[in-house]
């Protein structure tokens, strides 16, 4: 296990086999954990961090590729779920939209139609 492990690899797999192999991982974590517990070697208890790690991966992996097809059965609708919208910020999020700003109410757009802005020629 010295080499690096690619999750390039993992991104051309097909989901079962991701499922499969996450549950191997998650029982190689569980027997290296018993041995933990049970003062094993040395060498056993490096390899946790890596399974870990390996796990994380996998997980990822899967997220995105389950983002992807929401993302792509959603496109036609326009509208994304809460969770694959941006975070932004609060107070952007509750902001008003353009067209929301550019509304005004009926007395707003009679002050505008009888009293529109005086233009003024200035003397030399």
């Amino acid at each position: 296990m010295s080499q690096k492990f690619k999750v390039r690899k993992l991104r051309e797999q097909k989901p079962e086999d991701l499922l499969k192999d996450l549950e191997k991982l998650k029982g190689e974590l569980i027997q290296l954990r018993t041995v933990k517990v049970s003062a094993g070697n040395a060498q056993k208890l490096g390899r946790i961090g890596l399974v870990r790690k390996r796990i994380a991966k996998y997980l990822t992996v899967i997220n995105e590729q389950r983002r992807n097809q929401v993302k792509s059965a959603t496109k036609s609708s326009g509208k994304l779920p809460v969770d694959l919208r941006g975070k932004k910020t609060r107070a952007i999020r509750q902001r008003l939209t353009r067209s929301e700003k550019a509304q005004k109410t009926q007395r707003q757009w009679k002050r505008l139609n009888n009293f529109p802005l005086r233009k003024f020629a200035l003397k030399e």
